[in-house]
């Protein structure tokens, strides 16, 4: 007699959904979202995101558990046993209103159902149960949240006084923000959105997901961090002018740069990227005015050819941690040694292509200073020929609090952004250089 099938459990498959998803965290691959075609229901979809997230934003401080839980450390070759259990940790420390008994349960559900780690499945449900016991008692401090190394830096950077305000973007996330084409504004205004800086609109609480909101589908708007929206309103642009993109995908500035009636090329060395580039293009209605070329940025282009340039340049990423808090545990030292090389290079070919009387516009989402401010005078002293140009006030509205003594564009998580919007921003860097001979 055939054995009845067994039920599925509910929740089950959005714990292991999560689970596989922050495994890959923990091994290095970006923090990337759960869609549709993983987990179809909008509700549970939703759920695992959080989880992931939430488990990624307190990495830290699930480290300092797991080893006060594991005196021995965590169990090598163990599948999704780790992951398991942070996601678990996750909902009974951070997420209690989802409750204890799914917590602990479909953690250890998802333990078993793995076939390199079900042997550990009692182990996994003992050291739940006394999170659950002494979560009250538990000392997580907040300073764990970053890593020793980093935090240092970011200390002699922005201050002891600095260093807690990212440590709270950080724990806070980030909100949506959104550039808007003209005839976008009301739609936006409509479902919550508030001016932030130019065309940069923000929606604190948005009412649906980013594809269901009204004007999305019309190309009237796309997702953009309004500090990352700065740099490509820096270079001024007017009809007519040819622009090198370098650095391009996914094209939230290519997008700025068409839209303001720039003639475009979009360089960038990844295929799949580019492609998601066209797609925003193609959806934005600002496709006509802007060409792609899957090309090395290093080296693309004919001496003095554009009239303005935009790198925005690889670099590690710290100042985007509040919506991609990974970057935090998967960054290194060496690592930011490597993109400041690349970048110096990518600045040196931004050089050679731009015109007489051209503009540069270098930035980075790096909250180090090696990636910005040093690396922008280290470009005045190479190429004599390009001068500083300072950034004024009136670009930014009248907002101040972004410009440094050099005249650059510093924005960091914490700050807050100007007017009744609520949030702050991402942090970047960037600076402007006119070519003078």
């Amino acid at each position: 007699m055939t054995a009845p099938a067994r039920r599925p459990i509910a929740g089950l498959d959005v714990r292991q959904r999560a689970a596989e998803r922050l495994a890959g965290v923990i091994a290095g691959t970006p923090l990337e979202p759960i869609v549709a075609g993983e987990i179809a229901d909008p509700r549970d979809r939703a759920l695992g995101n959080r989880l992931v997230t939430t488990a990624v934003r307190r990495h830290g401080q699930i480290s300092v558990v797991l080893d006060e839980m594991l005196k021995t450390g965590l169990p090598e070759n163990a599948g999704l046993f780790e992951a398991a259990l942070r996601i678990g940790i996750t909902q009974l420390l951070y997420l209690p209103e989802r409750g204890d008994h799914s917590a602990i349960h479909l953690a250890v559900e998802t333990i078993k159902a793995d076939e390199q780690a079900r042997r550990y499945a009692a182990l996994g449900n003992g050291v739940l149960r006394n999170v659950q016991r002494r979560r009250g008692g538990l000392v997580l401090p907040n300073s764990a949240l970053v890593p020793e190394w980093l935090a240092e830096r970011w200390r002699k950077t922005y201050g002891f006084a600095g260093l807690p305000k990212l440590i709270e973007a950080l724990v806070e996330g980030a909100v949506l923000d959104l550039s808007v084409q003209p005839e976008g504004v009301a739609t936006v205004e409509k479902f919550g959105g508030t001016k932030t800086l130019a065309t940069s609109y923000r929606v604190a609480r948005p009412p649906a997901p980013v594809s269901e909101l009204p004007g999305f589908a019309d190309g009237t708007w796309w997702v953009q961090d309004t500090a990352a929206a700065i740099p490509a309103r820096l270079l001024r642009v007017q009809p007519g002018h040819l622009v090198a993109d370098l650095c391009a995908a996914p094209g939230g500035k290519t997008a700025q740069l068409a839209a303001a009636g720039a003639s475009v090329v979009a360089v960038d060395t990844d295929a799949e990227r580019m492609g998601r580039l066209a797609e925003n293009l193609d959806r934005l209605g600002l496709q006509a005015t802007v060409r792609t070329a899957i090309e090395d940025a290093t080296r693309y282009g004919e001496d003095g050819q554009f009239d303005r340039v935009l790198l925005d340049a690889p670099c590690t990423g710290t100042g985007v941690f509040r919506r991609h808090p990974e970057v935090i545990w998967q960054r290194t030292a060496a690592d930011i040694v490597d993109r400041v090389k690349l970048q110096a290079r990518l600045l040196d070919n931004a050089a050679r292509i731009t015109a007489r009387d051209g503009v540069i516009v270098y930035c980075v989402c790096s909250l180090e200073p090696e990636e910005g401010e040093a690396q922008a005078a280290l470009f005045v002293e190479r190429h004599p020929h390009f001068v500083p140009v300072p950034i004024e006030p009136d670009e930014l509205d009248g907002w101040t609090a972004p410009i440094t003594e050099a005249g650059n564009l510093r924005t960091v998580p914490g700050l807050k952004v100007r007017g009744e919007a609520e949030g702050t921003l991402d942090g970047f860097f960037a600076a402007r250089f006119l070519r003078v001979g």
